[in-house]
């Protein structure tokens, strides 16, 4: 070292020792911007699920009577189709009502069952018909201008799902055509204030409760004959006057009636209104099902 040279201080004032401490201290919570945050904490709920519920309608058939005086085709058929069954104390077929061979005289009696499964719902009715005489079926050996439903008596009762049973309509074929065309409500519980939102007789798998009975509804028909005239008829547990008028005698040989059985069921949850969506082409809202049932008839009277 040159003696000459003169000694470097390094000196560190305590304001600049200060201010360098600082300067490290920014630097060190800098960099832990990273590590350092507020008190927390949280939980999850995962797995939330919403599944549509089910809805449908089941509708049987049965023909319970086929009444041609014990020698008409028709009730033979339907005799051996009961006694074809496995049960022998059966007293009614599944399947559709074929009339081949009607005449005064002869009854009828036919019931489904609308069954609404898995959630409560309205259950309405509709009928369509078409038909025509015998003269327009090529008969022509006799003047027959006469349709059916203008004589054949029709008495509609309704067993609801308390067991009750109740006489719901009564007058010609064509009258009952045409009073439920538009569709009509089937009551579930009937009486004086008549509720129609049915239980359901299904239940979906798992879930509790009772399941209810369906509603029965029955249709009778009988065509009057010559020897009714001026006493009465009971069709369906109603009595009906005979009048000449209502014996169709060679009016209705050959005629024929076809007609179409629509049963729609639609929630009742939400549903204030039921089946005002039906109206024009529109779908009709919330959960609907249906089912349709073709039932030929087709008519031959004897002289």
């Amino acid at each position: 070292m040159d003696s000459n040279q003169q000694p470097i201080s390094i000196g560190l004032s305590r304001r600049k020792m200060l201010l360098g401490l600082g300067a490290v201290g920014v630097a060190s919570a800098g960099a832990g911007l990273g590590t350092t945050a507020f008190f927390s904490d949280e939980e999850s709920f995962e797995g939330n699920t919403i599944t549509a519920g089910q809805f449908e309608l089941d509708v049987t058939q049965m023909i319970y009577e086929v009444d041609q005086d014990g020698i008409g085709p028709d009730q033979l058929t339907f005799e051996q189709a009961l006694a074809d069954l496995d049960d022998s104390a059966a007293e009614s077929v599944e399947g559709m009502l074929e009339i081949t061979d009607a005449k005064p005289g002869d009854s009828y009696k036919i019931c489904w069952d609308p069954c609404v499964k898995y959630n409560p719902g309205y259950v309405q009715i509709t009928l369509a018909s078409e038909e025509s005489t015998g003269n327009d079926n090529g008969v022509t050996h006799v003047t027959s201008e006469g349709l059916l439903s203008e004589y054949m008596l029709a008495v509609v009762t309704l067993e609801d799902q308390n067991g009750d049973t109740e006489m719901v309509f009564e007058g010609t074929l064509g009258e009952l055509v045409a009073e439920f065309s538009e569709g009509g409500l089937i009551h579930a519980i009937g009486g004086e204030e008549p509720e129609y939102c049915h239980a359901p007789c299904e239940l979906m798998e798992g879930v509790e409760g009772d399941e209810a009975d369906p509603v029965e509804v029955c249709v009778y028909l009988y065509l009057p004959s010559h020897a009714d005239v001026g006493g009465t008829v009971e069709v369906g547990g109603e009595e009906f006057d005979i009048e000449p008028d209502d014996s169709p005698g060679n009016a209705v040989q050959g005629a024929s009636f076809e007609a179409d059985v629509r049963f729609e069921a639609e929630q009742c949850r939400h549903n204030d209104d039921p089946f005002s969506g039906d109206e024009g082409d529109e779908e009709p809202e919330g959960n609907v099902d249906d089912e349709e049932v073709e039932d030929d008839e087709e008519v031959e009277v004897d002289e």
